[in-house]
């Protein structure tokens, strides 16, 4: 059964909207969901930069356009440790303890992360569920991701991001009480 659920789509598709519905959806179940989400920074209706918030509510700023001296995506100076701190310690606590880990996103900034880079390729080969979401554009790190044996990937679009909240919801309650069952969950469900 593939654990591996990969999400591409344009900026603006919807793919952080899906997740964190599908994972908020899960958590009202009782299920436990680990990882992060990646937002954006607005002022005065423009984007000025990107947060990394977790699941606990902890965030940083990932980027900025103010920022200077430090390595740069388009128009944004990225704060790298920021970011680990925030993603790595998630997705390394969720690691132990999540029912789901959801990662939103795989994207040029996050993946100047090193780290972030090695541990989300581990989280690739374990029996935890995987919601991710990559970029549109091609690179061999995005590109070696989708040939990942297990991993299902879907095409998010504005059209069709809806049907595809229940269906990827429909698909991860599916994948969690299979693994309940089998007793690869540690007590399954939250009381």
């Amino acid at each position: 059964m593939a654990n591996n659920i990969l999400l591409r789509g344009k900026p603006g598709s919807g793919k952080t909207s899906l997740v964190v519905s599908v994972a908020e959806s899960l958590s009202r179940q009782g299920w436990r969901v680990g990882g992060f989400v990646t937002e954006e920074i607005r002022e005065g209706g423009a984007r000025i930069g990107f947060k990394v918030r977790d699941f606990q509510g902890e965030e940083a700023v990932l980027s900025h356009v103010s920022y200077g001296g430090m390595p740069r995506v388009g128009k944004y100076g990225v704060d790298v440790a920021a970011f680990e701190s925030v993603a790595l310690r998630a997705l390394r606590e969720g690691r132990g303890d999540a029912d789901l880990l959801v990662v939103d996103e795989v994207g040029r900034m996050e993946t100047l992360s090193a780290a972030f880079r090695d541990l989300f390729m581990e989280l690739t080969e374990e029996d935890t569920p995987l919601l991710a979401t990559l970029p549109s554009h091609d690179n061999p790190y995005v590109l070696a991701l989708l040939d990942i044996p297990d991993a299902r990937v879907f095409k998010v679009t504005a059209g069709n991001r809806n049907e595809l909240k229940e269906v990827i919801g429909k698909k991860l309650e599916e994948i969690l009480k299979a693994r309940k069952f089998s007793g690869k969950l540690e007590g399954g469900i939250r009381s």
